[in-house]
């Protein structure tokens, strides 16, 4: 049974009044994805955020109004039922990176209800006797309590929803949506349905020919460079990537996963002058794997100990490396860290909040 059209007055009213807070959370939430999610684990992606206008928010609410099953009875059930006022959207470069920044969604937001545990709801609607293309990760999250401080402190009772696709399926997504989604009533003729196909198989196989891009990419940095005297390993790194990729002949096999919580790692190595794999190999000579992982397990075991949550550290990425960095430069990195408290918005980073904790336990 639909709802009565006299509640999308007062929901557009009250939207109206509060539309700040979604812009401010949605402004936050695409802050934490570029930076903890993304740059931190060297993901290749776009991170964009819209919040309904006040027209959409309305023009949605009418539509809702003549369907079945939205038996709203009051304004609240309306603002709970909705949850993309505020939204946020990762377009990766490739398939394989949307896994990795839907796991790391856990650690940096919450569930509406304050859980720890982020629902993921996989989205891909391509089966054999349909045309539909539609591929994207859907998760609703909030801030964490510790982030509900300054001017976030009025954002703790609404959330955000975070869309994940490729860059390529955003496309098709996006294009689907307006000619699909958004009818007159009449649907897609014939003819729009046939180019959307054509669109949808187009856009499958763009998402295998960028995956095979950036691994052909990731290759070409991941060789030295060939000079007259030889290989030239004091070539200063570019960026993250190019970090991750030629650092590879160095952590391959002790760290498989490097690429993850890197990203905070180089602007450290960076902070400290180690620019090139030159001086890396310069400042950890006797790097030792097993002598590493002993040190990061009584790390973590501390942690454990002292009832830390949520900043154990993952023998497996370039944990290790930060392990081995502060334990050698233990001066250098409390000298380069000093001022940092994260980025004003109270909390400081991860790599500040474990180098602080080794360097006083040791």
């Amino acid at each position: 049974m639909p709802f009565s059209a006299d509640l999308i007055a007062p929901a557009v009213a009250r939207y109206r009044r509060e539309r700040d807070r979604y812009v401010k959370l949605a402004d936050r939430v695409t802050e934490i994805c570029r930076e903890d999610v993304c740059e931190q684990n060297a993901i290749r992606a776009q991170v964009t955020f819209r919040v309904k206008t006040e027209k959409s928010f309305e023009g949605k609410l009418r539509r809702f109004s003549s369907q079945e099953g939205r038996n709203y009875q009051n304004v609240d059930e309306i603002f709970q039922s909705i949850g993309d006022l505020a939204g946020v959207r990762r377009s990766a470069y490739q398939e394989i990176d949307c896994e990795r920044i839907a796991e790391r969604l856990n650690g940096v937001f919450c569930k509406p209800d304050g859980g720890m545990a982020i629902e993921l709801d996989r989205k891909d609607k391509k089966e054999p006797q349909n045309q539909n293309y539609y591929r994207a990760i859907h998760a609703q999250v909030a801030l964490p309590a510790d982030q509900l401080i300054g001017t976030y402190d009025n954002v703790g009772d609404i959330s955000c929803e975070v869309q994940i696709c490729t860059m390529i399926a955003h496309v098709w997504n996006e294009i689907e949506h307006d000619i699909g989604y958004k009818p007159d009533l009449r649907g897609p003729s014939a003819d729009e349905k046939y180019h959307l196909n054509q669109l949808g198989l187009i856009v499958r196989q763009g998402d295998t020919s960028i995956s095979a891009l950036m691994a052909a990419h990731d290759q070409r940095l991941a060789t030295p460079v060939q000079e007259p005297a030889g290989n030239n390993p004091t070539r200063p790194f570019v960026d993250v990537h190019d970090f991750v990729s030629r650092m590879r002949d160095f952590s391959d096999k002790a760290m498989p996963n490097f690429a993850e919580n890197s990203g905070q790692l180089f602007d450290l190595l960076t902070d400290l002058g180690n620019t090139s794999p030159e001086d890396i190999s310069g400042i950890l000579p006797d790097f030792d794997p097993d002598t590493e992982r002993e040190r990061l397990k009584a790390f973590n075991d501390n942690l454990a100990a002292t009832g830390v949550e949520g900043l154990s550290l993952d023998p497996s990425t370039s944990d290790l490396m930060l392990i081995a960095l502060i334990n050698r430069r233990p001066e250098d990195i409390r000298e380069a860290l000093k001022g940092r408290a994260g980025r004003g918005k109270g909390r400081p980073s991860r790599l500040h909040r474990i180098a602080v904790r080794y360097l006083d336990q040791a």
